[in-house]
């Protein structure tokens, strides 16, 4: 009886141990052809930054826990230094626990424009980008 006792207590707290959800540790922007990774700090928000000459990207936010899942509430802002246009995203969203590592879709840029030079020669370009994020551990 008390071996039965003590095997049913170790199956019981292996098996909690063993159903323990891994915290995320980053969130990660996935734009363009690059990424910009925030830590989660302590108090559950993130942030960073990427300067350069061609533009400027500010990715901050929370992240809560609603067991087993998780609220996301994530600010990105996109200056271009080049066309000096900037585009900025804020939303919240739900991000399930077994969608952790996943990227999901919060937006994109669509850019049009439209040049005429001195011949009066007009010359159209046309640009799209996404905006993703992902939880990661």
């Amino acid at each position: 009886m008390k071996n039965s006792i003590l095997l049913a207590l170790s199956v019981f707290t292996f098996s909690c141990a063993a159903n323990q959800d891994v915290e995320p540790k980053s969130v990660t922007l996935i734009y363009d052809q690059s990424k910009l990774t925030a830590e989660i700090q302590a108090d559950d928000h993130f942030e960073a930054h990427v300067d350069n000459e061609k533009e400027r990207i500010d990715l901050s936010g929370t992240v809560k826990k609603l067991h087993p899942d998780y609220q996301l509430d994530v600010s990105v802002i996109k200056a271009s230094k080049i066309k000096h246009a900037t585009n900025q995203i804020n939303t919240s969203l739900v991000i399930k626990q077994r969608d952790l590592e996943k990227p999901v879709l919060i937006g994109g840029v669509y850019d049009h424009t439209v040049v005429t030079d001195e011949n009066d020669n007009v010359e159209v370009t046309e640009s799209a980008s996404i905006m993703s994020v992902k939880l990661s551990q």
